[in-house]
């Protein structure tokens, strides 16, 4: 999207944010939530109806007229149900066979979870005033699940009274309020803020701080993006001499000689948008477009950054120039740092975590001894650049597997039903991921030529496994507090998407 396009989007919204904001007093002297004006914020609606049950035209109608905190993309399915049925995987086959893109395809999610801005809503008829209510979230759209109860039972009394077509707007009415709601919409707020006068400071001032991150977030990616731009500009010679002088004859070296390619095209874009986000006005700075943009534009600038420290790297170490010691230990590093690591992994393991922990242990031991016989054999010329990243990336792998192994050890004594190791188990998948695009991550050549799931980090290990403790947490105390709703997805391996269903 351009700047000229989100900027008119971001006028748009602060249009209607300055309506919400001055609309405060009456709306908290009638006790009603606030609402911005209506119609925002809408991507796409999808009606799905195999019952014929619901009025398309006025469902769709009503979808248009909502407004939804973040851009939405709305999918309703509904369907003739038995009692038995299990509506959450009814659901995700239904998205399989006839939507496979409300599945997010983003390699990381590894199809996991729900597209991201997207809410679907499924309603199971199984006969008159009877059946089953279900609402799915992409990841960034997810409530919890006392917001989702909350949700369901907005449409519970139309649906006792088979109004089915009422009682899914009214579910995607209290979704739309819900989702991606600003702290300073939360309704608490409202109650304790008293009066009117003081509501509507709140509402002003919260709406300035978060502008006012935003416009901080912002700065700070161009920021760090253009270090990174800067650090690309800086070695562009060195690096297209370099990629000149990457041998035919090894594999590796072609697929960086391929990379080097596309890089001129790719670090000219990059250009272009730090000129057009250092252009860009304080509203611009102050919208959620305006950081996305920012965002990419850093990714992009650190991708370069790493692709041309992998090729200079290369190619010290194919013409043995004489910083090609510097060059092998920068490919070296990451797994030493991971090993120096593993000792504090295993500090205090639970006593049923120690077989697990001690083949940890082993692999450190001996990966130690090879990491060093390897860079002896490469200085004596016994074997070559190839063969040496070849064996690195094998030992890489290793630690890969064998922090696989100790994840599942350590999901089996700590989760208590299978949502609660599906939970952990996506957020250990989003942790190898999240290692790549880690601002201090390191320009290697097997990193910058490999998936970002290939090799597990041990300090990204350890925040996957923190987040997944969490995010197990946050569920058991949602569900001592809501017990309505049905989640996880039978038959669904390991998919994970948030949502869930209840009976009306």
């Amino acid at each position: 999207m351009s700047l000229r396009t989100w900027s008119i989007r971001i006028a748009s919204t602060a249009a209607v944010l300055a309506i919400g904001v001055a609309s405060a007093i009456p709306a908290a002297q009638a006790g009603n939530s606030i609402q911005l004006a209506a119609g925002q914020n809408l991507e796409s609606v999808t009606i799905e109806d195999s019952t014929g049950m619901l009025n398309e035209q006025r469902l769709r109608e009503a979808l248009e007229e909502l407004d939804f905190n973040e851009p939405t993309d709305v999918a309703v399915y509904a369907r003739n149900g038995e009692y038995s049925d299990d509506i959450n995987t009814k659901t995700l086959e239904f998205a399989k066979s006839s939507h496979p893109e409300w599945i997010s395809a983003k390699p990381e999610d590894y199809g996991d979870y729900w597209a991201d801005g997207l809410f679907i809503i499924t309603l199971s008829i199984e006969g008159r005033g009877d059946g089953q209510i279900g609402t799915y979230f992409g990841e960034d759209r997810k409530v919890s699940e006392s917001a989702m109860e909350s949700i369901h039972e907005a449409g519970y009394d139309d649906f006792n009274l088979s109004r089915w077509t009422d009682g899914v707007i009214a579910v995607a009415d209290q979704a739309a309020v819900i989702m991606n709601r600003p702290w300073y919409e939360h309704p608490a707020l409202w109650i304790a803020g008293g009066s009117a006068g003081v509501v509507g400071a709140i509402v002003g001032g919260a709406v300035m701080h978060t502008r006012s991150k935003r416009r901080e977030t912002f700065a700070e990616e161009l920021r760090q993006g253009g270090l990174h731009l800067t650090n690309v500009t800086m070695d562009l010679d060195e690096t297209e001499l370099a990629a000149r002088t990457l041998p035919a004859t090894s594999q590796h070296a072609i697929e960086l000689e391929q990379r080097f390619a596309k890089f001129m095209t790719k670090y000219r874009a990059c250009f272009e948008a730090q000129q057009a986000l250092e252009s860009s006005g304080k509203k611009e700075r102050s919208g959620y477009e305006g950081v996305r943009f920012a965002k990419e534009f850093r990714e992009s600038a650190q991708s370069l950054d790493l692709t041309d420290d992998a090729i200079i790297a290369a190619s010290a170490l194919y013409t043995r120039s004489a910083s090609w010691k510097d060059a092998w230990h920068a490919q070296t590093k990451p797994l030493e740092d991971d090993l120096a690591e593993i000792r504090e992994l295993l500090q205090d393991v639970e006593p049923e975590l120690m077989g697990s922990a001690a083949a940890l242990a082993s692999y450190r031991e001996v990966a130690t001894e090879q990491l060093r016989e390897l860079s002896v054999q490469l200085e004596e010329e016994s074997i070559t650049v190839d063969q040496a990243l070849d064996s690195l990336s094998a030992l890489r792998a290793e630690l890969t597997e064998k922090l696989d192994i100790f994840a599942q050890a350590q999901i089996e004594v700590y989760a208590e039903s299978a949502e609660e190791k599906a939970d952990m188990q996506s957020e250990l998948k989003k942790s190898r991921y999240e290692s790549r695009t880690n601002q201090n991550s390191v320009g290697t050549i097997l990193d910058v030529l490999n998936p970002s799931s290939m090799y597990w980090r041990v300090g990204s290990y350890h925040h996957g496994y923190t987040a997944g403790v969490s995010a197990v947490t946050a569920s058991r105390e949602a569900a001592s507090s809501s017990g309505g709703i049905s989640s996880g997805y039978s038959g669904g391996g390991s998919f994970s998407g948030a949502g869930g269903s209840s009976r009306f």
